[in-house]
């Protein structure tokens, strides 16, 4: 079973690991990544998704059934309290950040475990971090994604967002952004 929490600066090691294996020269940094964690609760919403049960068997049948429902999720803007249930190391299939100012919730990182694809487990992930853009008040979501990324773009046109503006050559000039909007986010 998958369950989503806050993440807490414990995670920094294997969120840096997940970061490469999900982006590779496109990965951020350790710098980057505690900049997000210092955010937390004032700007930012980090999130994890982790295997709740770390044996064999659990880690690898887990579908989009097993996610954990997310309104069970602690808020990222409160106290970044550890939901994390049983004891022992976890595994984290994914992460997912967010920066909110305003009225305006801009997803910057949704990153999956290559291995782990497939599983619903962005969506997931997505779904809590606008719960969490509405709970804040936020009218509207922005995301910039790779105009070659097929699944993700299936996934973010299937919750609502729309195209408004692409950016030619963005990734090292040998790939196109693309930049969508969900509103409103209700």
């Amino acid at each position: 079973m998958i369950a989503i929490r806050p993440a807490r600066p414990a995670d920094l090691a294997r969120l840096r690991a997940l970061e490469t294996a999900c982006f590779g020269r496109d990965a951020w940094g350790e710098q980057a990544l505690e900049g997000e964690l210092a955010g937390v609760p004032d700007t930012r919403c980090v999130l994890v998704a982790e295997d709740a049960d770390t044996s064999a068997d659990s880690a690898d049948s887990a579908d989009v059934a097993d996610v954990a429902d997310i309104a069970e999720i602690d808020t990222c803007w409160g106290t970044g309290a550890d939901t994390v249930t049983g004891t022992g190391e976890t595994t984290i299939a994914g992460y997912a950040s967010l920066l909110a100012v305003a009225a305006t919730a801009d997803v910057q990182r949704i990153a999956v475990r290559p291995d782990r694809r497939r599983e619903g487990i962005g969506r997931a992930l997505l779904d809590a971090l606008l719960a969490q853009a509405r709970d804040r008040g936020c009218a509207e979501a922005l995301l910039e994604v790779r105009h070659d990324n097929a699944a993700a773009l299936a996934m973010y046109e299937a919750i609502g967002f729309e195209q408004i503006a692409r950016r030619r050559g963005y990734y090292h000039g040998v790939a196109d952004a693309l930049v969508l909007r969900l509103a409103p986010l209700d």
